[in-house]
């Protein structure tokens, strides 16, 4: 009986597995698969579907079989207590599709030997998937976070049941424009630094990426520790003017779609008292703040100064150009007692 469980249990993951050509990013499944020495499970497959729900979905997610009384063992399955769960089948699922929105799996291996034991997927099967769908292995022993884009193992010393959780990123579309690197046509490509912030004090970091923005000034942020939750979003350019969100932001983890934010449109995007400054039809961060200390002042003025006749990627080209001249001095004289505002 056992035997005809399992083959049933397999037929099952063949027929509701989708091709290559179906993957978009509220339509696709992949295996999650252990070994060990001697034995190995392929018996776990996620996915998303977009009618799929976080509890029990008679249409894609299946139970898991029972292992044997006695004898070796080693499996993966996703643990659920489900109000809607059959209460006759246990609380392991060997098959578990949720909805494309905030999507979490929590994954258990269980093995009856020590030994290294080894987790493994389809990572070029998980990059074919729209890029708006980022997938982290998180090991809840030791905190390991592994992108399943990247790589396509993760292996453990198994002593006892380990319990994992495949979670999804935040993710922030951004569009940021610098005085002096902004022609009011194009952008100077540089990087920046965004922070999300806690709203509410002491306004602490929780996440960070540095990204290389189009010439659009545009730039697409994942962030991977931070859980969903409100944030200000901070920015910083290695000589402008530390700009914060004029509100804080709900940002959902492992939603399918980015939120998005536009420093350009209006004064009132940024937090403060014209903490942007207008140029045309568009607002742009302050230039001058090449120490980053929150204020373009007299420090600010000497450095540039003593940096004149010098080339190369400083804080003090204060346009963008790869020379330090007059030109970066300027720009520092016409913006001094600017400070960073935030909350």
């Amino acid at each position: 009986m056992k035997r005809r469980i399992i083959r049933i249990l397999c037929s099952l993951v063949v027929c509701i597995s989708v091709t290559q050509s179906q993957i978009n990013y509220n339509n696709w499944d992949f295996k999650i698969k252990a070994e060990n020495s001697v034995l190995i499970d392929t018996l776990a497959v996620l996915g998303i579907r977009p009618d799929a729900t976080s509890d029990f979905d008679s249409d894609y997610d299946i139970p898991r079989p029972p292992r044997a009384p006695s004898g070796n063992y080693l499996e993966v399955y996703f643990p659920h207590s489900g109000g809607s769960y059959p209460p006759l089948l246990g609380t392991k699922y060997a098959v578990d599709f949720q909805g494309p929105v905030d999507p979490v799996w929590n994954i258990s291996v269980e093995s009856s030997t020590s030994e290294i034991i080894t987790l493994r997927w389809d990572s070029s099967y998980v990059s074919s998937i729209e890029k708006r769908v980022q997938l982290f292995l998180l090991d809840l022993t030791n905190s390991q976070l592994i992108n399943m884009r990247e790589k396509g193992s993760y292996s453990f010393n198994y002593t006892s049941k380990r319990d994992f959780q495949i979670i999804g990123a935040i993710k922030v579309e951004l569009k940021y424009l610098m005085e002096s690197f902004w022609n009011g046509v194009v952008q100077i490509r540089d990087t920046v630094k965004m922070y999300l912030a806690q709203s509410s004090s002491p306004f602490s970091f929780v996440d960070s990426l540095s990204v290389y923005l189009s010439d659009a000034g545009e730039g697409s942020f994942v962030f991977t520790y931070a859980p969903t939750g409100n944030y200000y979003l901070v920015v910083r350019h290695r000589n402008h003017l530390e700009v914060w969100s004029s509100n804080s932001q709900y940002l959902i983890k492992g939603t399918t779609s980015f939120s998005t934010y536009n420093f350009t449109t209006s004064v009132n995007q940024a937090y403060g008292t014209n903490a942007l400054k207008q140029e045309g039809t568009v607002f742009v961060a302050w230039c001058g703040d090449v120490n980053q200390d929150g204020v373009v002042d007299f420090l600010d003025r000497n450095e540039t100064w003593n940096d004149r006749g010098t080339s190369g990627y400083k804080p003090t080209d204060c346009n963008g150009d790869g020379q330090v001249d007059g030109n970066d001095y300027s720009i520092v004289l016409a913006n001094r007692l600017k400070i960073r505002q935030r909350p």
